[in-house]
C-alpha cells in the first residue's frame, strides 16, 4: 500500500525534482497535501511553483501558502544564487491561482491532523511551519517521525557557520521540533552531498520522457549545476532533497541511526548541530548507496519503465 505523504516545501530546484519524482511514483507514495515556507524563494512563490510541478505531474493535492518568515523574523533572503529570484532559475510557475492559507480555513491544525492519522511527514525546507503548528497542538506530534532534509556534520554547508540552508533559516524552530517530542529523521548534507546527477543524464531522461514538466526541470537545473561546478568543483548537482525523498521509497538503501541533537540558534554558528550526550530526540541517516539511489531517481523522474515500454 503506498505510503500517505504530506510534504512541506520552498520549492526551489530540488525540492521540484523531489515533488516529481514521488508525484510519478504512485506505487510507492500518494501525495495528500502540501504546505509551502519560505527559502529557496519567497512563500507565495514557493507555493506556486509546488502546485505547478504537481499538477503537470498529475497529482491534484491542495497546496496551503505556510509561513513567509521564521520564528525570530530574521530577514528572508529573495534570491538564492543556486534557484534564482521565482526558485526554479526562470522555469518558475505563475502565481495566478489563489491559494489557500495554511493558518486560516484549515489553520495549522492541518499538519496536527496529518500527524495524528499517521500520514508520513516530508519536511524540506525550514521547520517553521512544523514549530508552529507545534505551539496549537503539541500532543498531535509527540513520537511523529517525519524525514527532515536537514544537518551538515562533518561536512560544511553554504549557509553562514557552515550550516545547511535549512537549519539556518530558521534554527529555533528546528530547536523547537527536537525539544518536543517529535522524531525526525534527518537526512543531512553529509548523505544527501554523496549523490550526484549529471547534466547528461538529466538530458537525456528529459529528452526520452518528452514531456512539459521534464523539459521545465532541465531548464531550472542548469544553472543549479553551475553553482554546484563553482561551489564544490563537481559536474553536475547533489539533488539534496531528491535524496531525502527517496529514502521513503527506498528506505532499504540507508543506513539511520538514534541520536540526541542540539541546534545552535545564535552565533557564528548558528543552525549548527551537533550530536550531544542523553536520550535521543532524532534518527540521523549515516550511510547510503549512492549508486542505486542515483539509479532510481532518474528511473522515477523519467517514467524510464513507461517510456521503455512505449519505445518496445
Amino acid at each position: 500500500m503506498p505510503l500517505r505523504l504530506h510534504i512541506d516545501t520552498d520549492c526551489g530546484v530540488d525540492d521540484a525534482l523531489a515533488l516529481a519524482m514521488l508525484a510519478r511514483s504512485p506505487d510507492a507514495v500518494e501525495i495528500a497535501s502540501v504546505s509551502a515556507v519560505f527559502g529557496n524563494t519567497y512563500v507565495d512563490q514557493a507555493a506556486a511553483n509546488a502546485r505547478g510541478v504537481l499538477r503537470l505531474a498529475g497529482c491534484g493535492a491542495e497546496v496551503y501558502i505556510g509561513a513567509g518568515s521564521g520564528l525570530a523574523k530574521r530577514r528572508v533572503e529573495r534570491m538564492r544564487p543556486a534557484h534564482g529570484v521565482d526558485g526554479l532559475n526562470g522555469a518558475g510557475f505563475s502565481q495566478r491561482w489563489k491559494l489557500p492559507e495554511l493558518d486560516h480555513g484549515h489553520g495549522v491544525s492541518l499538519l496536527a491532523y496529518c500527524a495524528r492519522r499517521k500520514l508520513t511527514g516530508l519536511f524540506l525546507g525550514p521547520l517553521t511551519n512544523l514549530a508552529q503548528g507545534l505551539l496549537e497542538d503539541p500532543g498531535a506530534f509527540r513520537g511523529w517521525r517525519p524525514t527532515v532534509m536537514a544537518g551538515a556534520f562533518a561536512i560544511d554547508g553554504m549557509a553562514a557557520g557552515g550550516a545547511d540552508f535549512n537549519s539556518w533559516s530558521d534554527a529555533e524552530a528546528l530547536a523547537r521540533v527536537l525539544g518536543a517530542g517529535v522524531m525526525p529523521r534527518l537526512v543531512p548534507l553529509d548523505v544527501t552531498s554523496r549523490v550526484t546527477l549529471t547534466l547528461e543524464a538529466m538530458a537525456a531522461g528529459a529528452t526520452a520522457c518528452g514531456t512539459p514538466l521534464s523539459a521545465r526541470l532541465n531548464r531550472a537545473i542548469g544553472p543549479y549545476a553551475a553553482f554546484h561546478r563553482q561551489a564544490w568543483g563537481i559536474e553536475g548537482c547533489h539533488p539534496h532533497d531528491v535524496v531525502a525523498a527517496v529514502s521513503l521509497i527506498a528506505p532499504e538503501l540507508y543506513t539511520f541511526e538514534p541520536a540526541r541533537l542540539r541546534v545552535n540558534i545564535d552565533g557564528a554558528a548558528m543552525g549548527r548541530l551537533q550530536r550531544v550526550e542523553g536520550e535521543p530526540n532524532a534518527e540521523v541517516c549515516v550511510a547510503v548507496q549512492a549508486p542505486a539511489v542515483e539509479a532510481l531517481i532518474l528511473e522515477r523522474l523519467f517514467c524510464a519503465a513507461e517510456v521503455a515500454r512505449r519505445q518496445a
